[in-house]
């Protein structure tokens, strides 16, 4: 049994939230709105919320989560102070990273410490400079095995921890680097659920039937493989019309951030393998020609109305606001629900795509072109059942031929 309780910032609010596990690889939630912006009264209100929980699931007391209201950390952090906290030095290496990586980046750091990392050893009230790999690998396996939390998942822990440990060798804080003998997880490789060929085109059909607000953002991503932040981020002056061609050169991407959601836009790529062009298939062409011609029609009817700032980009709402990442990835699921399809996510279109291609005989190289891989072995890492399953079909060839 396991469970854990915390507070997050959603919207305007700060929600109260419990979470539990009695079996393994299950992991339960309940959570509720605090109605207050006070961090310190939602902390004091998650108590009661914990207890209410509790009875209503019919869980031992013994089993209560220690309460998380004296997580409250200092806002000026000294990093330089040799007998800093650990779960203070976190705090603080993490809010003075911001500037320097990318927002998701930042978010993804963020949402591991508050909810993981702080919590964790905030019960263990250590200094940084106490920290040793015992304590570093006894956290992995309550993560792992308490929590339930992917192997995968905990990866993205170490290399977090590593980071912070590296940080504090830098400022003279540690001696050692206990990150350096740690045993991370092994990697579990993912293998993609897709769609052939038929399942797309019945995904498709089923989209336009409905005049669904999203088939753009699936044509765009099962055809080319488009990541979703290329697909939000196409800009009319990616199209040209005349020489039939696509260039992907701008990306938006989303960002959930102390509560609030964070838009980043930039004329750049995730990489420079990720700056492509692709030939503009007729029927895609017109597709983008209604939209263009939807969208002109829209800002005469609603003239001062119509929302300019975001002119310059293809996928908009009829009030000519750019589309959010994230509402791409969400009405995907509930389109996929709703229509009793196969469950893919909308990422897995893209491998879809991949998949397709490599079925009819296109090679690695092309794919990882195509799809803007930085590398071939980023592609072979991704794809590499689809090659195994490729060699066995030509082993099996060589067993017609050669008797054993």
């Amino acid at each position: 049994m396991y469970t854990t309780s915390y507070i997050r910032k959603k919207g305007k609010y700060y929600h109260l939230v419990f979470e539990y596990s009695k079996k393994k690889n299950k992991k339960n939630s309940l959570s509720r709105s605090s109605k207050t912006e006070d961090e310190y009264l939602a902390n004091l209100m998650l108590e009661d919320f914990v207890t209410e929980c509790m009875k209503i699931c019919n869980i031992d007391e013994k089993y209560k989560p220690e309460n998380r209201k004296k997580i409250l950390l200092k806002e000026n952090i000294n990093l330089y102070d040799t007998e800093i906290s650990f779960c203070n030095f976190i705090n603080g290496y993490v809010k003075i990273r911001r500037g320097a990586i990318e927002e998701n980046t930042y978010s993804g750091y963020e949402a591991i410490a508050r909810n993981s990392l702080i919590p964790y050893f905030y019960k263990e009230n250590k200094k940084l400079k106490d920290i040793n790999v015992f304590d570093i690998e006894k956290y992995y396996y309550h993560e792992l095995n308490y929590r339930n939390v992917s192997p995968n998942t905990v990866i993205h822990y170490h290399n977090l921890l590593s980071l912070v440990f590296k940080y504090a060798l830098k400022l003279k804080i540690v001696i050692n680097n206990p990150m350096l003998t740690v045993e991370k997880p092994k990697k579990v490789k993912y293998i993609p659920t897709t769609y052939n060929a038929e399942e797309i085109n019945n995904l498709l059909d089923s989209l336009k039937k409905e005049n669904e607000a999203i088939y753009f953002g699936v044509l765009m991503s099962a055809y080319f493989g488009l990541r979703r932040s290329e697909i939000i981020g196409l800009k009319w002056n990616s199209i040209n019309f005349d020489e039939n061609t696509l260039t992907i050169f701008s990306t938006v991407t989303e960002a959930n951030i102390d509560g609030k959601h964070i838009l980043t836009c930039k004329d750049k790529t995730k990489n420079t393998s990720s700056l492509r062009s692709f030939y503009l298939p007729e029927p895609i062409k017109e597709v983008l020609i209604k939209m263009k011609e939807r969208q002109e029609k829209n800002m005469q009817y609603l003239g001062k109305g119509y929302y300019f700032e975001d002119i310059d980009y293809i996928y908009v709402d009829d009030g000519g606001k750019r589309l959010r990442p994230n509402y791409l990835t969400v009405r995907f699921g509930k389109f996929i629900k709703k229509n009793h399809l196969k469950h893919i996510r909308l990422h897995d279109l893209r491998h879809s795509c991949a998949t397709i291609l490599y079925n009819n005989n296109t090679g690695i190289k092309e794919i990882q072109s195509y799809l803007g891989h930085s590398s071939t072995k980023t592609t072979m890492d991704i794809y590499v059942h689809l090659i195994n399953r490729s060699n066995a079909n030509i082993v099996g060839v060589l067993g017609e031929k050669i008797k054993i």
